[in-house]
C-alpha cells in the first residue's frame, strides 16, 4: 500500500516544527501506524539532534555523497517509528549541490518503510524541495501567533496553492492568550484554510525534549500532550479521548508531603 506522505511547513524559523514532526510522529504511531521521519534541511536538521540520531554509521549525507542506498540509513528509533537522519557534517555537505538532489526519489524510496511519511520542510522557499514532493502531498501549515510568522505562513501557503500541492489547514504552535498577538479566528482569516489544531505553550514539552522522548509519552495528560494527539487522530480519521490528570494521585502526593498519608498507600 502507498504511503501518506505529509510535509510539515512553516515559512519561519523557530516556529516548532521539527518538534511537531517527532511528536506527531510519535502520536501517530500510537495509532498503530508505522512512520517514517526526514527532516530535508540539509544543513541544519534538527530532528537527528532530537531523536538521538548524532552520529548513526550512514546518513542521508552519505547516500548523496558516498553513494549509499536509502535503506543503509533508515534507522528504528522505537516501535514502528523510523527515521532518516540528514547528517550534520559540513565536510560532507561540501561536496552535496542541493540543486541536483532528487527529493522524489529519496522521499519514496524511504516511504517504502512505513504507512505515513513525515517531512520537516525547511524555512524559507526552496523550489528544488517543493517540486520534488510526491503526488498527493498533503501539507500541514505551522505558525505562531505573531504577524512575521502569519506572514511568512501565508507566503508558503500560496506557493503551494500555485504548485497544485494541497494545504490541508494550519496548526497554531507554542499558542497562549496575549491581547497583542493575533487570535486564532484571525489567523484562520488570514491564511483562508481550516485551523486543525491549536497546540498550546507548554514546558513540558521542552522537558520531554531534553530527555530524548516525545510529550505524548513523558506526560499524557498535558495540554500539549492531548492537542498532538487530538491531532493526529484527526488526521487519521480515528477517535481520541482526551487523557485528564491524574487528580487524586496528586492530592495523594501531597498528603504524603504534609505527613497526611502514611507512606506506601
Amino acid at each position: 500500500m502507498m504511503s501518506r506522505f505529509i510535509a510539515i511547513a512553516s515559512g519561519k524559523g523557530g516556529v516548532g516544527r521539527t518538534s511537531l514532526t517527532f511528536n506527531l510522529g510519535v502520536a501517530m504511531s500510537l495509532f498503530g501506524e508505522k512512520i517514517v521521519m526526514l527532516d530535508l534541511d540539509l544543513v541544519m536538521a534538527n530532528l537527528d539532534v532530537i531523536t538521538g540520531l548524532l552520529n548513526p554509521d550512514v546518513t542521508l549525507h552519505d547516500v548523496l555523497v558516498r553513494d549509499q542506498s536509502i535503506e543503509d540509513c533508515v534507522y528504528e528509533i522505537e516501535n514502528d517509528i523510523r527515521v532518516i537522519p540528514t547528517g550534520i557534517h559540513f565536510e560532507t555537505l561540501k561536496h552535496i549541490n542541493p540543486n541536483y538532489i532528487s527529493w522524489n526519489k529519496i522521499i519514496q524510496e524511504g516511504s517504502e518503510y512505513g504507512d505515513v511519511f513525515l517531512m520537516d520542510i525547511p524555512a524559507g522557499i526552496n523550489a528544488n524541495i517543493f517540486d520534488g514532493l510526491p503526488e498527493g502531498t498533503e501539507v500541514l501549515l505551522l505558525t505562531n501567533s505573531t504577524m512575521p510568522s502569519v506572514a511568512d505562513a501565508l507566503k508558503i501557503k500560496i506557493l503551494f496553492s500555485e504548485l497544485d500541492i494541497d494545504v490541508l489547514g494550519f496548526v497554531l504552535n507554542m499558542w497562549y492568550d496575549d491581547k497583542f498577538l493575533l487570535s486564532p479566528n484571525e489567523i484562520e482569516a488570514i491564511l483562508e484554510v481550516p485551523l486543525m489544531s491549536t497546540i498550546p505553550y507548554d514546558r513540558e514539552l521542552e522537558r520531554a525534549l531534553a530527555m530524548g522522548r516525545s510529550v505524548v509519552e513523558v506526560n499524557q495528560s498535558s495540554p500539549t500532550s492531548n492537542a498532538i494527539m487530538q491531532l493526529a487522530a484527526d488526521l487519521l480519521g480515528k477517535n481520541y479521548k482526551p487523557i485528564e490528570p491524574d487528580k487524586q494521585s496528586i492530592l495523594n502526593r501531597l498528603k504524603k508531603f504534609v505527613g497526611l498519608l502514611p507512606e506506601g498507600k
